[in-house]
């Protein structure tokens, strides 16, 4: 463990629950050659927001906490604490970190507290052991890739050829239908039609406005096996707070194996999304699954007939006919909205429900072999 010279103006020291801290009230100022090491409590109630030089964090017997009323920024960071640093208020770097052991630890319940890069910032040697745990900030114009995770497990969120300036993002190891730190669920039932399964094993957060490449990390523990049996089916899919369902934001390019990867996708400005997870698609994005039965009672459970994968396939034609081969239904393009109701110009009596009984469709595809059945109407 390393030792460095303290020096401060206006610092004393105060005690909470009989441990020593360091309590700045007033101005700390780190010079260009200068460094400081923190093996203790610091609380900043004072000002030290433009220093410079190193600033260490160490101790291998307990957790370290730093908080007060006031943010500091440091220039270099290194972090050597066995038991992981507590964030209970934010602190900015402007230089380069260096986990040298242990983690940094926001409060999941507040995203306000965060681990701050400010400008352009790097990092080394980030792991498992060593990542930031909770929410962590990233100011700058160059690729990024955030060294987050939950508990003891990494899983970065990369950035790229984006537009805004800021993000914000962390990594949640948990359900996504029953969060801990969220107000409500994102139900993972609830999603696109070309969806074909969502992850209830994690997700990530991140927040920004704009345009922006993202690339997620799993690993083994994210079970991406029961969600593909080809990674050609892999999607990210984004949680849209407008419509309570989750939305297919595609699969740009690929790396690695079941067990460890990446996928990038662009999200844009349009949509405020701030959830993302792992999902998959229908065979290669191209199979369709037709669902043989509406009930169209209003309930919003099959109150329309759903054709998942057709979202991926615009040129097609679906036509339903009775039992006496009429046409009742005819529409190009598709959109999941039949509800047993006459329409179009095939039939003589538009917008007339149509009885319950069995019904046949066929399903016209571009260039391919159309596709037959039946569709059963339950009222």
């Amino acid at each position: 463990m390393k030792n460095y010279l303290f020096f401060t103006l206006l610092l004393v020291y105060a005690f909470a629950k009989a441990q020593t801290a360091l309590h700045n009230y007033g101005n700390l100022k780190i010079h260009p050659t200068g460094q400081i090491g923190f093996h203790t409590d610091v609380i900043n109630d004072g000002i030290s927001n433009d220093n410079d030089g190193l600033a260490g964090f160490y101790n291998d017997n307990r957790m370290l906490t730093f908080s007060g009323t006031n943010q500091m920024n440091f220039e270099n960071v290194e972090l050597e604490v066995d038991d992981d640093l507590s964030l209970l208020t934010s602190v900015g770097i402007t230089g380069e970190l260096d986990f040298i052991s242990g983690r940094f630890i926001t409060p999941r319940i507040n995203p306000n507290i965060r681990l701050k890069f400010l400008n352009n910032n790097f990092y080394f040697d980030s792991n498992d052991n060593k990542h930031v745990d909770g929410f962590n900030e990233f100011s700058g114009s160059i690729d990024f890739t955030f060294p987050i995770g939950d508990e003891f497990e990494l899983k970065p969120l990369g950035i790229s050829n984006y537009t805004e300036k800021q993000f914000v993002a962390a990594y949640f190891k948990e359900d996504p239908n029953t969060p801990t730190t969220f107000v409500s669920g994102f139900d993972t039932s609830a999603f696109e039609p070309s969806l074909d399964i969502v992850s209830t094993t994690e997700f990530w957060y991140l927040d920004s406005t704009g345009t922006a490449d993202v690339t997620l990390h799993w690993t083994s523990s994210s079970n991406v096996s029961s969600l593909v049996n080809n990674l050609s089916q892999l999607r990210i899919a984004a949680w849209n707070a407008t419509t309570n369902k989750w939305d297919n934001l595609g699969n740009d390019s690929f790396t690695g194996t079941v067990n460890q990867g990446t996928i990038t996708t662009k999200i844009n400005a349009t949509q405020e999304y701030t959830i993302y997870t792992l999902a998959s698609i229908l065979e290669n994005g191209n199979d369709i699954l037709i669902y043989n039965g509406i009930t169209p009672d209003g309930d919003g459970i099959n109150d329309t007939l759903i054709i998942r994968g057709l979202e991926d396939i615009p040129d097609n034609e679906l036509i339903i006919y009775n039992r006496w081969g009429v046409a009742v239904y005819q529409k190009e393009n598709y959109d999941n909205s039949f509800s047993g109701i006459s329409e179009g110009r095939v039939t003589t009596s538009q917008d007339e429900k149509l009885p319950e009984g069995t019904y046949f469709y066929v399903l016209k595809i571009g260039n391919k072999e159309n596709l037959a059945g039946y569709i059963y109407i339950n009222r």
